[in-house]
Order: C-alpha cells, then sequence, then structure tokens
C-alpha cells in the first residue's frame, strides 16, 4: 500500500534531500580545507615536506656545525666522537673565497676552481 504524499510531502522530500547534499557538500570543503591546511602548515606559506621558515627540519643540523670525518655531527670546537679540532675555514689563494667549515674536504675553489692550500 503506497502512500500518497501530495504536494507538501513533495516538497518536504525534495527540501531533506537538497540539506543532505549541502551537508555533504559543507563536509567535503571542510575535509579539503584541512587537507590545504595540513599541507602548507601552520603558517599557510609552505608545501608539504618542507620546514617552516621559523623552525628547522628535525634533522638539519644548526648554523654553525660541521661533520667530522668520522661521521659525527658537531657544534663545538672539538669532534665528540674522536677528539679532532674543527676544520678552521681556509679561503682561496687566487679570489679570496672562504671554504665554508663544513665543507673542509673541498680540494678546489668554489668559486674560481682554483687549487686550495692547506
Amino acid at each position: 500500500m503506497s502512500k500518497n504524499k501530495g504536494l507538501g510531502g513533495i516538497i518536504r522530500s525534495v527540501t531533506n534531500a537538497t540539506r543532505t547534499v549541502n551537508d555533504a557538500t559543507r563536509a567535503a570543503n571542510n575535509v579539503s580545507r584541512t587537507a590545504n591546511n595540513l599541507s602548507r602548515g601552520a603558517g599557510g606559506q609552505r608545501a608539504a615536506g618542507q620546514p617552516a621558515a621559523n623552525q628547522p627540519a628535525a634533522d638539519a643540523p644548526a648554523d654553525d656545525s660541521w661533520a667530522c670525518v668520522c661521521g659525527m655531527s658537531n657544534t663545538t670546537k672539538f669532534c665528540g666522537g674522536c677528539g679532532k679540532p674543527a676544520p678552521a675555514a681556509l679561503q682561496c689563494p687566487s679570489c679570496q673565497w672562504e671554504r665554508p667549515a663544513e665543507n673542509s674536504s673541498l680540494k678546489f675553489c668554489g668559486n674560481c676552481g682554483a687549487k686550495m692550500e692547506e
């Protein structure tokens, strides 16, 4: 036995269906916004996988750190793993380019290609 809803019943059904569609659209928009916020991070400026500008990456060494030949990363004047001193900055004899301390194994100037003297 089917129930005849009449015009009022049809309007209520359409209204309820419209509400359901609107609720689903809002939920989808919220999910999309959340995904966008997560990919941009707290500052909203970065892409996924990149550290925020004011926050160093967890595995990134400090600005004044150096890597010892034994493989240990250090921020002190001497290596905590083997006791070797931190490499001194070396200047190119040709162009005065200063070799970064963390690249102490460079044998040639990164600016002009001249051989670095040790």
